[in-house]
């Protein structure tokens, strides 16, 4: 059999803590990707409080409305959208009412066309909360989520023959974070979700840690053997919410195994939160997904770069992720290495291109890493 060269799902995971994306920018966002081999939107952003706090109600007329253009939007540029819930918090899992209203929300959903559906537990506490569902589940949350999804499915319409569904488990790494802040989980996690989990339901998995510097071939095959599902792998990069909120991620895609297609059944990005400067790391993802084996994370960097802003901004916006990367948060850096003054008239340059460019909106995005930047500079080298 030959290797699987790509992946069978490219795209965007929104799945962030924080302000939503504009319909406008994610509609961008649609021709953007499509064009490097997106297929796959999944709209899931954690402020969105008809996803997650208020699950259960459906969107108001203006909401949905806008949904609706949103999943117009994805059709036209062929792009799957991927409806999710969050219905975790709280949840009673032996209450089949919740089950009914989670279908009768999809059913809105699924007669303006959407056919995926994804059903997330991540970021909730590690066990069960209710003591009923203790005494049903054998106090297995793994349990329990598996035997939700599966009333779902076996109660969803029967003319719903080309739905998929996927889980966002609540263990979804191996990462100790998740135990730090979750709590700790039960053993063998996803051998427990994978007895209880229709075959067919794609399972979630955002590699060794929650946001990975590598990911390899060999780590996504043994969490596979494991859950004994198709892998989707939620990627945390670019995004920089919580914890990560003062840095910038805007550099190349790196540290993913050229052959994860052998493993992984579909890759999304979980992108930034700044709307515009999104599209270039963004951009380099898309190249990674569309074609691993080939992917070099400065080429296609350079060449994002070149095609948003010019050739000649070339140096200025290496200048600028030179200083993010080596700094990683907006504040000023207390004792920072004296600049050189190769390296200080290349940060100047780059202010000088950002207050030029000042009116943009990504330079508007920019401005807490640029103010850094100015302060971090030696008094002589600033235009101010």
């Amino acid at each position: 059999m030959t290797p699987a060269r790509t992946f069978h799902r490219r795209g965007i995971v929104e799945g962030f803590f924080g302000p939503l994306w504009s319909m406008a920018h994610r509609r961008r966002l649609f021709a953007f990707g499509a064009a490097r081999g997106m297929n796959t939107y999944l709209y899931a952003p954690k402020d969105d409080p008809y996803h997650r706090l208020l699950w259960r109600r459906p969107y108001p007329n203006a909401q949905w409305r806008e949904l609706l253009g949103l999943i117009r939007a994805a059709e036209k540029n062929h792009i799957d959208f991927v409806y999710g819930f969050h219905p975790g918090e709280g949840l009673y899992f032996g209450d089949n009412r919740a089950v009914g209203i989670l279908l009768r929300k999809a059913r809105r959903f699924y007669d303006a066309g959407v056919r995926s559906f994804a059903v997330l537990f991540d970021d909730i506490p590690s066990r069960l909360s209710d003591a009923r569902d203790r005494r049903a589940f054998k106090n297995s949350l793994a349990r329990a989520e598996g035997t939700w999804v599966a009333k779902i499915i076996a109660a969803q319409p029967a003319i719903w023959r080309d739905v998929e569904w996927c889980i966002c488990p609540s263990y979804y790494s191996e990462d100790k974070l998740l135990e730090r802040v979750f709590g700790k989980f039960e053993a063998d996690f996803l051998e427990t979700l994978a007895e209880y989990l229709p075959a067919e339901v794609a399972c979630f998995w955002t590699g060794p840690r929650v946001v990975p510097k590598k990911i390899t071939v060999a780590h996504m095959s043994r969490v596979a053997k494991r859950v004994k599902r198709p892998l989707l792998l939620w990627d945390n990069y670019p995004v920089n919410d919580l914890s990560m909120a003062k840095e910038l991620h805007i550099g190349p895609l790196e540290g993913r195994d050229p052959r994860l297609p052998e493993a992984v059944y579909g890759y999304l990005n979980n992108p930034l939160l700044q709307e515009e400067l999104s599209f270039l790391p963004l951009a380099t993802c898309f190249d990674y997904a569309a074609a691993p084996q080939a992917y070099r994370g400065e080429r296609s960097w350079t060449r994002a770069v070149n095609e948003q802003f010019g050739a000649s901004a070339l140096p200025h916006w290496r200048a600028i992720r030179a200083f993010v990367e080596a700094h990683r948060t907006s504040d000023p850096p207390k004792n920072a290495p004296r600049l050189s003054g190769h390296d200080s008239a290349r940060l100047a340059a780059a202010l000088d291109y950002v207050d030029d460019h000042r009116e943009k909106k990504w330079a508007r995005e920019l401005a807490p890493w640029s103010s850094a930047i100015g302060q971090t500079l030696p008094r002589a080298a600033r235009t101010d």
